[in-house]
């Protein structure tokens, strides 16, 4: 009987342990996303701030249409989409976490539909910010951003592209792009709070 009993109470031990695990684990890819859900930011509030990484923003694999910039303070990471002269940005999709989430196909190469950020600009625009809690991500993270733009000339549209901020392939089938950066090699909470910190 005893031993039942013994079985019997390791067995809701096991049980309880087994959910809670499950439930961390769901937490954890809650925060990841709850990491990459983020609205355009005013872009005003870069003016104070110097990138810490900076990427081109290629279109079509060869065309050097805009960068994406990434600036730092101490709650949040901010990614700057911005075109350069006689280009738009008229999509933006974005995905900063960690690099085993980005949503991807099979064969590993990214989907941008099913990125969380994901912003239309009817018009266009130059310059698109995105602001994400540094709370939620981890040490080192994985940024892509991908952008549809056109071209103009005269005021009209003589271009088309798909775009990516530049970095390391996902795979060799296709040319999306990611790159990764490191809060500790981007902020430095010391000189920030002993003034040597430089916006």
């Amino acid at each position: 009987m005893k031993t039942k009993l013994f079985y019997f109470c390791a067995f809701l031990f096991m049980l309880s342990f087994g959910s809670c695990e499950t439930e961390d684990v769901a937490k954890n890819s809650e925060n990841s996303n709850k990491a990459a859900s983020s609205e355009t930011t005013n872009p005003d509030i870069l003016n104070n701030f110097s990138a810490c990484v900076t990427v081109d923003l290629i279109a079509g694999q060869q065309y050097d249409s805009g960068e994406v910039s990434v600036y730092f303070d101490v709650d949040n990471v901010y990614v700057e989409y911005r075109a350069n002269t006689n280009w738009l940005i008229k999509k933006t999709h974005l995905y900063v976490g960690a690099f085993q989430l980005v949503p991807t196909n099979n064969s590993g190469s990214p989907i941008p539909g099913q990125f969380p950020i994901s912003t239309n600009f009817p018009n266009g625009t130059s310059q698109a910010v995105y602001t994400v809690s540094k709370a939620d991500l981890p040490e080192c993270f994985t940024i892509t951003a991908h952008a549809e733009v056109v071209r103009l000339q005269n005021g009209s549209v003589v271009q088309t592209e798909t775009a990516w901020g530049e970095g390391v392939r996902f795979t060799n089938k296709n040319w999306a792009m990611y790159f990764s950066v490191c809060q500790s090699d981007c902020f430095d909470y010391e000189d920030y709070y002993f003034g040597n910190y430089n916006n």
